[in-house]
């Protein structure tokens, strides 16, 4: 009974820091994230509401980076905590052993690890494929909502707009004209009808019944006019950072099912950042349990110390693979940071065996 409510206890404490610093680590992700999103879809007929829906439908994406980081600040927390308050010497003097106080860390690792494994696999995937939907409806909302009917409208990089009509929620134009500068070319067009649609990466515009005046900056003897049924012209893409890598739209079945270098890297990757709550716990409780007194800026130190060495180990092994086709390579974070922690986790219980024997507690 007296082991159940430690564990209890351990648990309640553990988890409450936990959800704290969850919170704070997807509101700094998230606000890292609006940085790149808002040039593209924060603008003018862009409410902040659809902004932040963007960034809310991203958060699935995210709670596979910040689950490890949060557990290994919570279990250092609490054990440098208990330590500081002399709650571990207690507990030790009543018997309970070292061994005994990891287990709600074991316990919480591998449930935080299988939801991992669940949010990397499937709820990632949707959630990349629902923000980039939503990004690429809000950029063509931008544009024509930024349009003005009877009003040369030039919110764009080397694009113009005239129109007399415009359904903005539709995308369609009526009557108008528009001017794209490009690297060797000017390109004014006058049209009837037009939509403008996403595909991809890219907003083009679909125009009908129009004519088109092309002209060479460095060959202007070549100057053209053309009469149309049907054109299209490409006006907007995204920037590389506001880019999705076709594999991460991908659920555990489709990544199974495929063939490829960058599918079977991308599983290889999730899996080993589905380890990594229950390899950091291991070795957060065994650091914490065996340093001197200390006090939580220490925890938070040493925490952060780990998640950087993680993160860095996880890009480079990831890019590695990439160009070595060598599809193991994700998995080296987690190997790199379970042998200490099995290690140190191993002499913790001896050290604390000893001293039991050696009659000190």
């Amino acid at each position: 009974m007296k082991i159940k409510i430690v564990h209890r206890y351990l648990l309640l404490e553990i988890l409450r820091v936990f959800f704290l610093t969850l919170g704070l680590f997807i509101f700094v992700i998230l606000m890292d994230r609006a940085s790149s999103i808002a040039e593209t879809v924060l603008g003018q007929g862009v409410s902040i509401l659809d902004f932040l829906s963007v960034l809310v439908k991203g958060i699935p994406a995210f709670l596979g980076i910040t689950i490890p980081m949060s557990f290994i600040l919570s279990v250092l927390i609490v054990f440098i905590q208990l330590g500081n308050n002399n709650e571990l010497v207690a507990l030790k003097s009543c018997g309970v052993s070292t061994k005994e106080l990891s287990k709600p860390v074991f316990f919480l690792g591998v449930v935080f690890s299988l939801f991992s494994f669940y949010s990397l696999m499937f709820l990632m995937p949707k959630s990349n494929v629902a923000m980039k939907k939503e990004i690429e409806e809000l950029v063509r909302k931008k544009i024509t909502m930024s349009i003005s009917p009877k009003n040369f409208s030039s919110n764009f990089p080397g694009v113009t707009f005239y129109v007399e009509k415009i359904y903005p929620e539709k995308g369609y134009l009526e009557n108008f004209m528009v001017s794209l500068v490009k690297k060797d070319e000017l390109i004014t067009i006058f049209a009837k009808k037009g939509i403008l649609r996403t595909e991809k990466d890219t907003v083009f515009l679909d125009i009908q019944d129009g004519s088109g005046e092309f002209l060479n900056w460095k060959k202007p003897e070549e100057f053209k006019i053309l009469d149309f049924k049907n054109y299209t012209v490409k006006l907007y893409r995204f920037t590389e950072k506001e880019r999705f890598k076709a594999t991460k739209y991908k659920a555990l079945p489709k990544l199974l099912s495929s063939n490829s270098i960058e599918a079977k890297v991308e599983l290889f990757k999730r899996t080993g950042l589905s380890f990594a709550p229950l390899v950091v716990g291991i070795l957060a409780f065994s650091i914490a349990v065996t340093i001197p007194r200390g006090s939580i800026g220490l925890g938070v130190l040493i925490s952060l110390l780990i998640i950087v060495v993680y993160y860095i180990l996880y890009t480079l092994t990831k890019k590695i693979a990439f160009k070595t086709g060598i599809v193991l390579l994700p998995l080296i974070p987690d190997l790199f940071f379970l042998i200490p922690g099995f290690f140190l986790y191993v002499q913790a219980i001896k050290e604390k065996m000893e001293l039991r024997v050696g009659g000190r507690w």
